[in-house]
């Protein structure tokens, strides 16, 4: 794992050397024109800019902050045209089609990304309330562990609307998953109950700091719940604080040609009030460069490391359920941390042209977003205990190439074909972006 660590950061390094920036072109912005944001305040678009008016950017700039917008998630399309005024002076107008922004729709899903594991449900939801991307919805599940929850999220609180408050609140019953407590216990469920509120701070368009508290219920519906909680009554009753960074520069958030995302959030489970007593730094650090046009590099290291004199099963971290080891993909590990790294080549067959159907009843679909991706990548990973005994001969690892299709709505359907540590192949159909 060490050496998975070092091979990843040196890949990071040297690619900052290989990214290519094509500035050919530049222009001074004289004036930013929005059209199309019927609902929209113009504010929201503008924050995702990386320039304002009177500032001078290259054409790499210009196709950089299209994506920016497109992907803050509430357009179908984003187009932008440059207008010369004078010399290199030119006006900007920037063009989008917006969403269906409220609607209801289904909840459906594979819990831990396991075809066995389907729930079904309904929510209904406000992608941009008011006009300032702004989220408030509310749903429900049922079938594979059953859950109901609402949230409310507005970004732009404060004078200078840079400011981020969530408000939440969910309830799920779940299959306990962890091999050791089932060894002891059976099979049975958890009841967890969690309200949470966050308030982050936004500097720049590329950086969120937020703090977090959150007021959490966990019971576990079993005879035995000596070995799947912290607290004698069998019941964990306990308050957490969060911090949380994230810096991101990537021109998309699927299949990114360029940029950087890192998030690290240190978490204190239990503020002394019940048995719990425990501490989680969580870290996700992906960089994506262009070496040769088409040709996007990607690598990812990320990790789940928890400190305490009792890591309750319920929050175990495993490899086989969210986190994958394509080749190993049903393989599962289960400790109290967790290191990983995935590195892919992606290769555009069909590089992210949009659709038009002009002819289409409904407005928000007349444009769509589509791309299908060639892939060859290798993924490892090791859960450990206590201490972080990672050896690089115990961890999973796997390698392959598979197709990704990126459809309208920003889904993600991937199709690999993998060769895992145990040296046998096999054919895997995923959904979301891996990296």
């Amino acid at each position: 794992m060490q050496r998975a660590i070092a091979a990843v950061t040196f890949v990071l390094a040297v690619s900052a050397v290989l990214r290519a920036q094509d500035s050919t072109s530049t222009y001074v912005i004289n004036k930013i024109i929005l059209e199309g944001n019927k609902v929209t305040k113009s504010y929201v678009i503008l924050r995702e800019l990386p320039f304002s008016e009177g500032d001078t950017v290259s054409t790499t700039a210009l196709e950089f902050a299209r994506e920016r917008v497109y992907s803050s998630g509430l357009f179908t399309n984003v187009l932008m045209q440059v207008e010369p005024v004078f010399r290199n002076r030119i006006d900007l107008l920037i063009y989008v089609q917006e969403r269906w922004y409220i609607w209801p729709y289904p909840v459906v899903g594979l819990r831990d990304r396991d075809w066995k594991k389907l729930y079904v449900g309904a929510g209904i939801i406000h992608m941009n309330f008011r006009g300032r991307d702004e989220k408030l919805s509310g749903f429900f599940a049922l079938g594979y562990d059953p859950f109901f929850g609402a949230f409310y999220r507005t970004p732009t609180i404060g004078k200078n609307k840079n400011f981020i408050l969530t408000l939440g609140a969910s309830y799920s019953r779940g299959r306990n998953i962890s091999s050791r407590t089932r060894y002891s216990s059976g099979e049975f469920d958890d009841n967890f109950g969690t309200m949470y509120v966050e308030l982050g701070r936004r500097f720049g368009i590329y950086s969120i700091l937020t703090l977090g508290a959150a007021y959490n219920y966990i019971a576990a519906n079993s005879s035995n719940y000596s070995t799947s909680v912290v607290s004698p009554t069998g019941t964990d009753i306990f308050a957490s604080l969060n911090l949380e960074y994230r810096f991101d520069t990537r021109n998309l958030s699927n299949y990114a040609t360029q940029g950087n995302y890192i998030a690290a959030s240190l978490e204190k489970d239990g503020l002394g009030e019940s048995a719990v007593n425990f501490i989680r730094f969580s870290f996700d650090a992906r960089q994506y460069v262009t070496l040769v046009d088409p040709l996007v590099f990607a690598a990812r290291i990320y990790g789940d490391l928890a400190e305490g004199p009792q890591i309750p099963p319920y929050d175990h971290v495993f490899i086989g359920y969210y986190e994958r080891i394509r080749g190993m993909f049903n393989t599962i590990s289960e400790g109290e941390s967790i290191l990983g790294a995935n590195f892919e080549l992606h290769i555009p067959i069909i590089k992210k042209i949009e659709i038009d159907f002009p002819d289409f009843p409904f407005r928000e679909y007349i444009s769509n977003r589509i791309g299908i991706y060639w892939s060859i990548f290798a993924d490892i990973g090791e859960t450990s205990n206590k201490q972080l005994n990672m050896k690089i001969n115990q961890a999973l690892y796997g390698y392959g190439t598979g197709l990704g299709m990126l459809l309208p709505y920003d889904i993600v359907i991937q199709a690999d074909y993998a060769r895992g540590s145990d040296k046998r192949w096999q054919f895997i159909l995923d959904f979301g972006a891996t990296i």
